[in-house]
């Protein structure tokens, strides 16, 4: 897993720190020490991706384990750069990715959605991979991602996507009797070209994210990742809030004439941030 970019230090945080590499603390403890921090992050991480409550479970004892590998490595870099549940905040949600990516593979948006925008890509996740209905799905768009979309809007852009099966369990002898689904070659050679775009797009924004300072990224991974307020990133890192709001729009703004810098147009762009 990635380092956790952190901003400069902030004795007034409030949280309390973890011990170095080396102190004499074991892991059991170290968690225990913090559990309460831990619970808050996995049931924030929970809430967002709507985990029911056996995935949730599910998911928290595997969040326990991940801390406890290494003699609690993950745990002992944290630095006392700020809280400790921004700290696990970030460290939850990028296991949360790990852990979905693992458990689900590597999905691909269809290359009719691809071409709809980041709006439509993220419908055909929540009614694909995700197995919601259509109803769950657009509660999701416009209550968690705050999609300013029309139920009629909605349902256009559902009519326009192809109707795919959603990912399901069998077993073996299920598996023996189904046939291999396999595309036409212009199809094929259609999905190849939008997860070479997207992947294109994936790599600018790395790049883009990576130029900017470490707590511009920390205010951006909270803001967006994370799904938190200004005013709550505000409060944890100990900024101004009106300022911190002008701040967000501006790095929305870099990151918008990076990517189209990298050759990313203008309203691609605009998806990609909105989404």
């Amino acid at each position: 897993m990635p380092p956790v970019p952190v901003p400069r230090p902030d004795p007034g945080s409030g949280g309390a720190r973890l011990p170095a590499a080396g102190a004499p603390h074991d892991a059991a403890n170290l968690l225990a020490a913090h559990l309460p921090a831990v619970r808050r992050a996995v049931a924030f991480v929970c809430r967002r991706n709507h985990l029911t409550v056996d995935d949730a479970d599910e998911f928290e004892s595997h969040v326990r384990l991940k801390l406890l590998e290494d003699d609690a490595a993950i745990l002992r870099k944290f630095a006392g750069r700020s809280t400790v549940y921004t700290f696990l905040s970030v460290v939850v949600q990028r296991l949360y990715l790990d852990y979905r990516r693992a458990a689900w593979g590597t999905w691909r948006p269809s290359a009719q959605a691809s071409r709809l925008g980041a709006l439509a890509v993220l419908i055909d996740r929540l009614t694909t991979r995700d197995g919601h209905t259509h109803d769950e799905a657009y509660e999701i768009v416009t209550i968690t991602h705050r999609a300013a979309l029309s139920r009629g809007e909605f349902d256009a852009i559902v009519g326009r996507l192809p109707q795919r099966q959603g990912r399901r369990f069998v077993s073996d002898a299920a598996l023996a009797e189904l046939a291999t689904p396999s595309p036409g070659p212009d199809q094929a050679l259609i999905d190849d070209e939008a997860v070479d775009r997207e992947r294109q797009v994936q790599a600018a924004l790395r790049r883009a994210m990576a130029a900017l300072p470490a707590q511009d990224r920390l205010v951006l991974t909270m803001r967006y990742l994370d799904g938190r307020t200004v005013a709550e990133i505000a409060k944890n890192l100990r900024l101004d809030q009106k300022v911190l709001y002008r701040r967000v729009d501006k790095l929305l703004a870099t990151l918008r004439r990076q990517l189209e810098a990298a050759g990313i147009g203008e309203s691609a762009a605009r998806e990609i941030l909105e989404a």
